[in-house]
Parts: structure tokens; sequence; C-alpha cells
């Protein structure tokens, strides 16, 4: 029971962030990658993930990466479908 309750809610979720979920995950990958930063700035720190200064800078610039090619993503769905994009960029 309680699975069905939870598949339901994903779903609703799932729906609701449709066209924000590659937002929300590059962003989330910018906000971990500089938590790193500020772990490694501050070792001593235990709620703070331990990540070295490159693996830190990866995650931010992954999180860029992901968030270009969200916006592009959308591009071609809104071009395909005859649409216009419905969030910023240039059209």
């Amino acid at each position: 029971m309680g699975n069905i309750i939870i598949g339901k809610l994903l779903r609703f979720v799932g729906r609701r962030l449709d066209g924000y979920k590659t937002t929300i995950g590059g962003v989330g990958m910018i906000l971990s990658g500089l938590a790193g930063l500020i772990g490694y700035m501050f070792p001593d720190q235990p709620d703070l993930p331990h990540m070295d200064i490159e693996q830190a800078l990866l995650t931010i610039s992954g999180g860029f990466a992901v968030l270009g090619l969200g916006g592009k993503a959308e591009k071609v769905k809104a071009a395909v479908s005859g649409n216009t994009p419905t969030r910023g960029g240039d059209h």
C-alpha cells in the first residue's frame, strides 16, 4: 500500500517539475561543488563533504554544463514541436 502512495506522489512531483528537472540538477551540482570547496577550506567540520579542489571545481563546471545542455534541449524540443520556448534564452 505504501509503495502505491509513494509512486503516485513521485509521479505527481515529476509532472509538476517537468521542464525544470535539468535546472534543479544543474543548480544542485553547483551547490554541491560549492559545499565541497567550503569543506576543503574548513576540514574540521564533520557535516561538510570532503572534496579536493579539482573535484569540487569539476562538479561546479559540470553543473554549468548541465544547465547549458538542458537549455539547448528545451530549444530543440520546442523547435521540433513547433512551439516557441517558454523559458528565457535567445530565440
